[in-house]
């Protein structure tokens, strides 16, 4: 700023720019912001994933039984193993779990072929059972 012809300085140059204090206190918010939220997302993408996989093992379960039906099948025997082509009909594709587990289809909790149940080799994503995991 000038004043009879002498330039008197200011604390700041012009006023442009910040002063490192200012940068750096931006940096340490945005970095706390992010500690915080990384990790929701990444359980939130967990838990979708595993959603997913759930959803898929009650649509192989479903078409399972409506295979049973349309068969006119009095037990599942013939559908336990691995997730095959017979239930085509049923389903208009196989579902494919989001972590890349595979599904199989097993003799349900009473060990009898009059129940069943569906597994994911998913780590964590366990097994369907209709009439027991269906509440």
């Amino acid at each position: 700023m000038k004043r009879n012809g002498i330039e008197r300085r200011t604390g700041r140059c012009n006023g442009r720019g910040f002063t490192l204090i200012e940068l750096l206190v931006v940096v340490l918010i945005l970095a706390v912001l992010m500690a915080v939220s990384i990790p929701l997302y990444l359980s939130a993408v967990q838990d979708s994933q595993t959603k997913t996989c759930r959803s898929n093992m009650q649509t192989i379960a479903n078409a399972v039984q409506a295979s049973r039906v349309r068969g006119q099948l009095t037990n599942y025997s013939s559908f336990v193993g691995s997730v095959s082509t017979t239930l085509e009909a049923d389903l208009q594709a196989i579902p494919v779990c989001p972590t890349a587990g595979t599904y199989t289809i097993l003799n349900g909790s009473s060990g009898s072929n009059t129940t069943f149940e569906v597994s994911c080799t998913a780590p964590g994503h366990g097994t369907f059972e209709p009439g027991v995991d269906s509440h």
